[in-house]
């Protein structure tokens, strides 16, 4: 999507909040920005010409918001993705003598769990079939 100036070459209020994000360098609150914006446009802050600013900020895709009431924008991102470095996923994987260890522990385990269903289901058995004479 490009974003380019309306019919009348006029910079919009998102065009001007861009201006001013990229001139600043850092995200900024939404309250500073708006006024910013109005600013430079010689526009009174009037409450529905603040919602108004807003609102194109919020629907424009080159905008994110980083919480707190704070706008940057969406090329920031691109570029501290780019800067990250790609986890190395060898570090916290087990050797494989561990996995080994760790496989036959989960069985035994499974096993003891078994053994103490089948042990239960009998006592069970047993115990109703002497309270009501007839097994479930």
């Amino acid at each position: 999507m490009t974003h380019s100036l309306s019919r009348n070459d006029k910079p919009t209020e998102a065009d001007i909040a861009y201006n001013v994000l990229k001139a600043h360098g850092d995200p900024m609150h939404y309250q500073n920005l708006i006024e910013e914006v109005l600013l430079h446009l010689g526009i009174s802050q009037e409450a529905i010409r603040i919602a108004a600013a807003l609102t194109q900020i919020n629907l424009d895709t080159r905008f994110t918001f980083h919480g707190r009431g704070h706008w940057g924008l969406k090329v920031w991102e691109a570029e501290k993705i780019t800067k990250r470095q790609t986890p190395n996923p060898l570090i916290n994987k087990p050797s494989s003598d561990e996995e080994d260890k760790s496989d036959s522990d989960e069985l035994d385990e499974e096993a003891l769990d078994e053994d103490d269903l089948e042990t239960t289901h009998e006592a069970f058995d047993a115990t109703d079939e002497g309270q009501r004479g007839e097994k479930w």
